[in-house]
Order: C-alpha cells, then structure tokens, then sequence
C-alpha cells in the first residue's frame, strides 16, 4: 500500500488534472442551472461564491480544509489509476 501512496511526478500531475478537470465540468453543470453560483472543487465545494451581491458585502465562502480533502481524494484516484494501468502493462 505504501508503494501506491509514493509521491512521484507523474501522479501529482494526473491528480492536478483530475482535480481541475472535475472542478471546472462540476462548475460548468452548477452553472448551467443556477445562474448566480459559482463554485470550485468537487466532490467538496471548497470555494462557492453567488450573486448578486449587495455593496461592500463578502458573497463568497471559501474552505481550506476541504480544498486539502479535495486534493487528497484526487491524489489517491489518481494514485490507484497509475497503478492499475502499470499492473496491466505486459511484462
């Protein structure tokens, strides 16, 4: 299992992608449905802003914990994808 888990370049780059991927197609159905939500992060929305919004109001909320909940379900999808395509490589 720790084997799976090791950092490696490859995996921060898949996981990168994946999370971004998912942030940005999650953001496009939200805002497809509801006009005035913008959010960023899926499974967990660490950044959700709406509108409009009164003067000198903040409309946003943003959540640290779960953007590092986010990254770190992306980084064990994408650590079990790398090694499900490295165990069907023939040898």
């Amino acid at each position: 299992m720790k084997a799976i888990l090791k950092p490696a370049p490859v995996k921060t780059i898949l996981t990168l992608l994946l999370f971004f991927g998912a942030s940005l197609l999650w953001r496009q159905v939200v805002i497809s449905r509801i006009s005035d939500a913008f959010p960023w992060g899926f499974p967990l929305q660490f950044y959700f802003a709406w509108g409009p919004c009164p003067p000198g109001e903040a409309c946003y909320e943003f959540n640290e914990t779960w953007l590092v909940i986010d990254l770190a379900i992306w980084y064990l999808i994408s650590a079990f994808i790398l090694n499900m395509v490295k165990r069907e490589k023939p040898a």
